[in-house]
């Protein structure tokens, strides 16, 4: 798979993930964290979130039906890729650097038994698969179908018994447990994933 041309960051073997807005009406907004510190932001733009067309779908509780436009930031702003998925039911998303260049394409399967989430370079092959477990709180990521190896786990986290102004204002978070061999562009790929798990099947 192509590298990134601007890689994110250095690879972690723990990241967090924490949605930052709570309504479907806002512009979404999420963290990437590593033991507290902030390394990259995902916010998705003014064309998709304000789009008419959308509202009307979130209004009616069709949110992952919507288009989609994110955009992937460091710490200071700076562009490092996008995440674009057009309007319409189970749409591919396609992930591009910020040069526009597509880096990956990701193809979503959420079904009540299972989950699967593959992601392909643009050539075509392969790259790495997550599969839902635990009641689709868990994802496990392997290098390809039949791989033994879990490149990586995504597990969906909350607070055990909340209070009501915790469960108010707080948003969807994430843990990221990688293998300490992951590459750049396979950690950036785990990133989209998480955010799709979050905006395509827990908040669809």
């Amino acid at each position: 798979m192509k590298e990134v041309i601007h890689p994110l960051f250095s690879t972690y073997s723990n990241l967090q993930i924490k949605q930052e807005t709570i309504f479907k009406s806002q512009s979404r907004q999420y963290s990437v964290r590593t033991e507290g510190k902030l390394i990259g932001m995902i916010e998705e733009t003014i064309d998709t979130s304000k789009d008419w067309k959308n509202q009307l779908l979130n209004f009616i509780n069709l949110h992952s039906v919507g288009s989609k436009l994110l955009c992937i930031t460091n710490p200071k702003a700076k562009v490092i890729a996008y995440i674009n998925k057009k309007r319409g039911f189970n749409k591919n998303i396609d992930v591009f650097d910020a040069e526009g260049n597509k880096i990956s394409t990701l193809q979503q399967e959420f079904k009540i038994r299972s989950q699967k989430i593959l992601a392909m370079s643009p050539d075509g092959n392969d790259s790495l698969i997550a599969k839902g477990k635990n009641g689709s709180l868990d994802f496990l990521v392997k290098d390809n179908e039949e791989s033994e190896l879990v490149v990586s786990s995504i597990k969906k986290r909350s607070i055990a018994t909340p209070t009501l102004k915790e469960s108010l204002v707080l948003g969807e978070q994430y843990s990221i447990k990688s293998h300490k061999q992951i590459t750049e562009m396979q950690q950036l790929i785990i990133i989209v994933m998480t955010i799709i798990i979050s905006e395509q099947l827990h908040n669809a």
